[in-house]
């Protein structure tokens, strides 16, 4: 039975460095992490924080961060051309500029408020590794109503759905730029179009249609191929006790880069092939060394 989430920083950085390892191992092949990436995700979160967390569970805590990643980029984008605070990793932005990007950013007849002032202080946590986990699927200003202009942008919702091509990045620019010729208030999002658009739907659906087919076919490949690929590898339960065999203590910097290690599969083969702790120990002294290298 699935424990309580609990999302404090120390979870949620092991959280985002487990699925950078995944999207970086090819498991995120349209927007977000396929069966295969999420079956690992929850595997190595339970044997690094010893919580047992569901799918679902996980899966919410992505869209949480994508929301917030979202929304700090369509900042970024606003703020083009002004600096960059790197031990806030934030933009640098005066107090002249954020008076009027809120003017325009909050929409009182709605009772709507810019979600970008959440980052006016600080940007958000793991930043680094955000951009490896949700990479392009983001918003890039471009489907603003005007460049830099983010107050009527689509929600997040309709983010994730554009996401699923590349090519919906460019149908969604195509349709905001027609919409502009329109007199009176027009809507920008995507949802406004698809009531209006029959060939919109019919193409969302065919996409949805070939990320099923995409993901079904990369699960199949992945399963038929792991008992040959993984056959001769320990397991991370294994690489973990020879880990400690060496004498690596726990709470140490030298454990979490053994730790973030033992993660990949030829890393473990390799660790297994040697013959004593005092060779083991001494890869992984190195490889902690190595990633303290700038």
């Amino acid at each position: 039975m699935a424990e309580k989430a609990v999302w404090d920083k120390e979870n949620v950085k092991h959280f985002c460095d487990i699925c950078m390892h995944e999207v970086n191992a090819g498991h995120r092949p349209l927007g977000h992490l396929n069966k295969v990436g999420w079956k690992n995700v929850a595997e190595k979160f339970e044997h690094i924080t010893g919580r047992k967390l569901e799918h679902l569970q996980l899966k919410n805590k992505w869209d949480s961060l994508k929301r917030s990643y979202t929304v700090f980029m369509e900042l970024k984008n606003a703020a083009t051309g002004l600096g960059w605070n790197d031990d806030k990793q934030t933009v640098d932005c005066s107090n002249e500029w954020w008076n009027e990007h809120l003017a325009r950013c909050h929409d009182p007849s709605n009772g709507r408020k810019c979600k970008h002032v959440q980052f006016r202080k600080r940007g958000p946590d793991n930043l680094e590794v955000m951009h490896i986990m949700f990479g392009s699927a983001h918003v890039t200003g471009a489907s603003a109503s005007i460049p830099g202009d983010l107050s009527d942008s689509c929600s997040d919702d309709e983010v994730h759905e554009l996401e699923r091509s590349p090519s919906n990045i460019h149908m969604s620019s195509m349709l905001q730029h027609k919409g502009k010729k329109r007199k009176g208030p027009s809507s920008t999002c995507a949802d406004d179009k698809e009531e209006k658009s029959p060939f919109l739907r019919l193409y969302r659906q065919t996409c949805s249609k070939i990320e099923d087919g995409v993901n079904k076919i990369t699960s199949s490949i992945e399963a038929s191929s792991a008992p040959y690929v993984t056959s001769n590898i320990s397991t991370l339960a294994e690489a973990l006790r020879m880990v400690k065999e060496c004498g690596v203590q726990e709470k140490t910097g030298l454990m979490h880069t053994a730790a973030m290690a033992i993660m990949k599969p030829d890393f473990r083969e390799l660790l297994g092939l040697l013959d004593t702790n005092e060779g083991r120990l001494d890869l992984l002294q190195r490889e902690h060394e190595m990633k303290k290298l700038p």
